[in-house]
């Protein structure tokens, strides 16, 4: 019989704020979760299950008028400390298993495995630094011939780390053994954090036949993620398809934020979470492929629906973040190269987080980083934010728009066909790209070119140009004694990076992680589609904004970004157009600051406060760099090979 539940576990996974999904309506009542998290406190694991042995069978939301409310539930069974000081484990009818040499028993279970009334002993004997061990089986009719169940793989020994285990029985034929290290702060910041090991135990069941043992079913590692983020996993048994065996539900969670990206407050703390379901075959458990691609697929569709809502529309950008790195620290084939990475990288970056023992979490959902895109469109636009709106737009690189997107972009910026009405004789000063550029309009609407050997005036009207005694303004991003130097992607860090140098003779370059993925903001090269896998570091373009004492407003794309210096440790977060700081020459900004360009969707993004945004397209702007616009946006004027050219649109 289904399980009426369903539609409302769905509507609660929606929203966000669940750590769990509805992911294709078990058949029957599951079982109590073990859960499993990744900043839990050292020491004693925490209980297996929130039911303890005993407690009533019908949880909080057993439904009285469903007809399998009454099915029981499992009480998950603890395991208990070893006793003797872990040499020696006393079994029923006077029988007594030993460690083995070099090992001590930490904890264990006494179940009878064989059936034949004595409780035999499966238990987790450890090595002294508590980084090496074995789960052991030590029959009780043959205690002195203990078998290895599950040893922990060499490759996850962390040094310098405490080790965290946790056994339990979770349901009537499984066992979860959890060896979760736990590592200092200075550790995971270093990008050297743990692999959290969870081994699934097989327990023969009564058609097994005399004789049969319990076996290992599935391995799960979950690694460490960056700092201010925390992996959780929920391990639920239940019999999904109602063949009498136990099937597994591993609903893997994150929450948290990284930085600078800000904490969750609320219900949205606790994080969201999708499930990997595992079925129980007589070959062993077979990985259900329509999870965790369905519980994301709801999560996004989610994320549309408050996107369209003025009340729900603001929470949507932070939500897509959180859906973006769930996304990318569970599957391998997620948007950005969750396999692209691997070791103390892919722990930096958080990618790939999530292994199975057959390997990375494959989710088959190529479509979803676009949908979560759009969702953020759609609510950027819903605010009054087309600036913003655009830039997630533009996040998928030179793939295909589908025809949503393509309406959407139209509205929030109209295309419009720009030519060239001047072109100079006076030869723009070559520029570094992330530098001010050397051109920059009067409030008169002239133009000022910065050359080598000065700075001269154009007048487009009277089509004259003129040398002038105007200084030429700096090419150099400078706040203060700090120069901004450059942007980076890189393999080994989850955001963009901006570089810069606290003063002219400091040694080395400063890291302010940039509230962008890694995957988001411009390619190196524009138009170009994202790589399957991260390859090395590369450096972004960029356009400045405007510096002062404070820090620096740049652009990437049509991502505003604020970069603050004035703490002891800078900070960055998303800046929101209009800008309210000074237009410096050479920015992309008009002289009164009103008007900004940037390239972005293909083409040139023109926008003025209080007036429309347009997407300039055309002429010679696909070859154009350093743009500048005038009062107003009408004219904008950018280095085009050894010239300046002005351009209007229409």
């Amino acid at each position: 019989m289904p399980d009426r539940s369903c539609p409302k576990l769905l509507r609660a996974l929606l929203p966000l704020l669940a750590a769990t999904g509805c992911d294709g309506c078990p058949s029957s009542k599951p079982y109590t979760p073990y859960t499993l998290g990744s900043a839990a406190p050292s020491g004693s694991p925490p209980p297996l299950s929130g039911v303890a042995p005993g407690a009533p069978d019908a949880g909080p939301d057993a439904d009285a008028g469903a007809p399998d409310a009454a099915a029981p539930r499992f009480a998950a069974v603890p395991s208990v400390p070893a006793p003797e000081g872990g040499k020696r484990w006393p079994l029923d009818g006077g029988a007594v298993a030993a460690a083995p040499t070099g090992r001590t028993f930490e904890t264990g279970l006494l179940l009878d495995l064989d059936g034949d009334g004595a409780r035999d002993l499966v238990a987790w004997a450890r090595a002294p630094d508590g980084l090496r061990g074995e789960l052991l089986l030590a029959p009780a009719a043959r205690p002195q011939a203990p078998r290895t169940l599950a040893a922990l793989p060499g490759d996850l020994a962390a040094q310098g780390c405490t080790p965290r285990v946790g056994l339990s029985q979770i349901g009537p034929a499984t066992l979860a053994l959890d060896f979760a290290p736990q590592c200092p702060d200075q550790q995971r910041a270093a990008g050297a954090g743990a692999t959290r090991w969870i081994a699934v135990i097989r327990l023969p069941g009564p058609a097994a036949g005399a004789g049969a043992a319990p076996e290992l079913a599935l391995e799960l590692r979950l690694r460490t993620p960056p700092p201010d983020e925390a992996l959780s996993a929920a391990l639920e048994v239940a019999d999904r398809d109602a063949d009498g065996r136990d099937d597994l539900v591993v609903s893997v969670g994150l929450s948290g934020a990284l930085r600078p990206f800000p904490a969750p407050a609320g219900a949205a703390a606790a994080g969201l979470g999708v499930p990997l379901v595992f079925l129980d075959r007589p070959a062993g458990l077979s990985r259900d492929a329509a999870q965790p691609g369905e519980a994301l697929r709801a999560l996004a569709a989610s994320l549309l629906r408050d996107a369209r809502g003025k009340s729900t529309a603001p929470a949507v950008a932070a939500s897509a973040q959180r859906l973006r790195r769930l996304h990318a620290a569970l599957c391998a084939d997620a948007a950005g190269g969750g396999g692209a990475v691997a070791g103390r990288d892919a722990t930096r970056a958080g990618e790939a987080l999530v292994w199975t023992g057959a390997g990375p979490v494959r989710c088959g959902e190529p479509g979803l980083a676009a949908a979560i895109d759009h969702a953020e469109a759609v609510a950027a636009s819903t605010r009054g934010a087309p600036i913003a709106a655009v830039a997630a737009l533009d996040r998928a690189g030179a793939e295909p728009r589908t025809k949503d997107e393509g309406k959407l972009l139209a509205k929030l910026a109209p295309p419009a066909t720009a030519s060239a009405v001047y072109r100079t004789a006076a030869a723009p000063q070559p520029t570094r790209p992330g530098a001010f550029g050397p051109l920059a309009f009067e409030p008169s609407g002239a133009l000022l070119v910065r050359t080598a050997q000065g700075v001269v005036r154009v007048d487009p009207a009277a089509s004259t140009e003129a040398a002038t005694d105007i200084p030429p303004w700096p090419a150099a991003v400078h706040a203060g004694p700090a120069e901004l130097v450059a942007v980076e992607r890189r393999c080994d860090a989850p955001t963009l990076l901006a570089l810069f140098r606290s003063s002219p003779d400091a040694v080395g370059e400063m890291e302010v992680p940039l509230p962008l993925l890694r995957g988001q903001g411009p390619r190196a090269r524009p138009g170009a589609a994202p790589p399957e896998r991260c390859a090395g570091t590369e450096r972004l373009p960029f356009a400045p904004l405007a510096a002062s004492e404070g820090g620096f407003d740049i652009a990437l794309g049509a991502a505003l970004v604020s970069i603050d210096l004035r703490a002891a440790a800078p900070t960055a977060s998303a800046l929101s157009f209009p800008l309210t700081t000074p237009a410096p020459q050479g920015a992309a900004r008009s002289p009164d600051g009103a008007t900004l360009a940037v390239p972005a969707a293909g083409g040139l993004l023109v926008a003025t406060a209080g007036g429309a945004a347009r997407l300039w397209l055309g002429g010679d702007l696909a070859q154009a760099t350093a743009c500048a616009p005038a009062n107003g946006g009408a004219r904008v004027a950018c280095v085009v090979g050894a010239a300046a050219v002005i351009f209007e649109a229409k």
